[in-house]
């Protein structure tokens, strides 16, 4: 490999985000593939001319000056958005888990309150049966005693 081609696979590599991240950039760059794809117009494929006139560069070309290489700055730079990125995406993450959890906590407080509400039901039901018990007992007794007195 040519030297400017090491370089740009190395500067090309350094600037990969990791994480979820990456992954957020490389679902993008599918989509954006797939979209170019299905605005290309199908047409069908022609066939190459039989002769092309061959192009000739001038003489007197100027050397294309080499990519520079990226400095320290703009490494810290690029790992510092990422690193932003990244930490927005756990933000938004954090705020759906917490209004997840608030939604969760509503719906335990009025599970409680309909259990609550039934157990307060019972316990004036079980009372009433008691209470009534209580009246029969007294009316047995009473029905009862005669039988026990003595004439």
């Amino acid at each position: 490999m040519s030297d400017p081609a090491l370089k740009t696979q190395t500067t090309a590599a350094m600037r990969q985000p990791s994480g979820p991240l990456q992954d957020w950039l490389a679902t993008l760059s599918r989509i954006d593939t797939a979209d170019q794809a299905r605005a290309a117009p199908r047409r069908p494929a022609e066939a190459p001319p039989a002769w092309e006139p061959r192009i000739v560069a001038p003489a007197q070309a100027a050397p294309q000056p080499e990519a520079p290489a990226p400095t320290a700055y703009e490494a810290e730079q690029d790992d510092l958005a990422a690193l932003m990125a990244e930490n927005m995406m756990l933000k938004n993450r954090l705020r759906l888990e917490h209004g997840r959890f608030d939604e969760l906590q509503a719906a335990l407080a009025e599970e409680l309150r309909a259990l609550r509400s039934h157990v307060q039901q019972e316990i004036d039901r079980a009372e009433e049966l008691r209470a009534e018990r209580d009246l029969w007992m007294a009316r047995a007794e009473a029905l009862a005693q005669p039988l026990f007195q003595r004439r």
